[in-house]
């Protein structure tokens, strides 16, 4: 099975368009810190003509030179919404492509559900709270004058894996149901990934609610986006049913986390429009940009992949896809 998913993957690869390996532009970057309730940092990738100065951020080399002059516009702009216990930097390398291909990328950091501020894991901090900070980190973007000529507001898409998949959905039209958690996790007690944990942690299978006020956006400027490994046991047929805008669902042949049975592949059954949909080898950490160096042993296993799997051409080919992708969708 695995020999057939790689030969399509392969074939896949020798027809990329040429216009997605052509690259016009360097990557230039930028930090912001978005003003919120509580503030939070965000990257910005953009297309510049200044050579690119690499540099280092955590276990990533950065390939994107600071501060650069912003080429001339106007770009579409690309919401990338990292996993949970992630950062800004996860996929880097998209985002890099991505603008030597035309195209800004505004990564935010998901505090309450990252690295270093995980305390919201399976509460409306992290459930509703990246909704929010998706659509503020938007609202910042466009209001910088320094992208005041940049951005082409017409067109505007997202990327989002595994928790970021979830947001993503969410924030194009999806309804999450809360009351899903609890019966997956009645039915499937052995997703060891969602529902052991919630259960001790919270002692009870219902995501945990601070803000009872607290409602939901709808980022209707999203007008094509891209899942990986998508988180979605708090969806169904139904709360996919809003969910209208172009559509790309990537899954991880062998994913043991968040598995495609009960995430993946509801998703796609349920759209209302079938999605265009991609395998690709490897566990659900295949989606996390290659490290640069050897990675500290805490952080070993989300690089670690089966023999025969090839996390860097992998990355080169969906790299090319996205930007294929979201040329003919936004």
């Amino acid at each position: 099975m695995h020999r057939i998913i790689f030969i399509v993957f392969l074939i896949v690869v020798c027809n990329v368009p040429a216009q997605a390996q052509n690259a016009s532009f360097h990557a230039g970057f930028l930090r912001m810190t978005v003003s919120y309730e509580q503030p939070f940092p965000m990257a910005v990738w953009y297309p510049t003509h200044a050579t690119e100065k690499p540099w280092k951020a955590g276990h990533y080399r950065i390939e994107a030179t600071p501060n650069a002059p912003m080429a001339a516009g106007p770009f579409p702009i690309l919401l990338l919404s990292h996993g949970s216990g992630g950062s800004e930097f996860g996929h880097h390398d998209w985002a890099e492509f991505l603008a030597r291909h035309g195209f800004i990328v505004v990564a935010p950091r998901h505090l309450g559900d990252s690295f270093d501020q995980p305390e919201g894991r399976g509460s409306d901090i992290q459930l509703i709270g990246r909704l929010w900070q998706v659509t503020k980190a938007l609202d910042a973007v466009l209001a910088d004058h320094r992208f005041a000529t940049a951005i082409d507001v017409r067109r505007i898409g997202m990327i989002g894996f595994s928790a970021g998949g979830y947001t993503t959905l969410a924030s194009i039209g999806a309804r999450p149901n809360f009351n899903l958690w609890e019966a997956h996790c009645k039915e499937h007690p052995d997703d060891k990934e969602f529902c052991p944990t919630l259960l001790a942690s919270l002692f009870s299978s219902r995501p945990r609610i601070t803000r009872p006020d607290w409602k939901m956006p709808h980022e209707t400027r999203i007008k094509a986006a891209v899942v990986m490994a998508p988180v979605a046991i708090l969806y169904d047929a139904a709360d996919l049913s809003d969910v209208t805008v172009p559509l790309r669902v990537y899954r991880a042949a062998d994913d043991h986390r968040v598995r495609n049975a009960w995430n993946a592949d509801i998703v796609i059954a349920g759209l209302p429009v079938s999605p265009e949909q991609m395998t690709v080898p490897g566990d659900h950490y295949i989606f996390l940009a290659p490290p640069f160096g050897t990675p500290t042993p805490k952080m070993q296993a989300l690089f670690e992949d089966n023999p025969g799997v090839d996390r860097v051409a992998i990355h080169k080919q969906i790299a090319k896809e996205l930007v294929d992708y979201f040329n003919r969708t936004l």
